[in-house]
């Protein structure tokens, strides 16, 4: 059943890895409801990257893998549902503001 996910991404700044980030979901034909993506503060050669997908369980497992894969990732965690989207975005924004 397909349901609502948060994707959390932690990776290397470089300029094409959003691109790639979203031709893997777009290859599974994965719906991306919201994203946002920052450079971190601390260290601005990594950044972050939290999306809101409609996706299966299932589907999502393989999708965490495949962006395993990629070099540029350092760490990719999904939860289901979308309250932890919208704490890590309330956050990103204190950080901005």
């Amino acid at each position: 059943m397909k349901q609502n996910f948060t994707l959390h991404i932690i990776s290397d700044n470089n300029f094409s890895i959003l691109n790639r980030i979203v031709n893997v979901l777009n290859r599974r034909r994965v719906r991306i409801k919201k994203l946002i993506a920052a450079e971190n503060e601390s260290d601005f050669l990594k950044g972050d990257a939290i999306l809101l997908v409609y996706t299966t369980a299932d589907l999502m497992e393989k999708i965490k893998h495949q962006l395993d894969k990629l070099i540029e990732v350092e760490q990719a965690n999904y939860s289901a549902g979308s309250d932890l989207y919208f704490e890590l975005s309330n956050r990103s924004n204190k950080q901005v503001a």
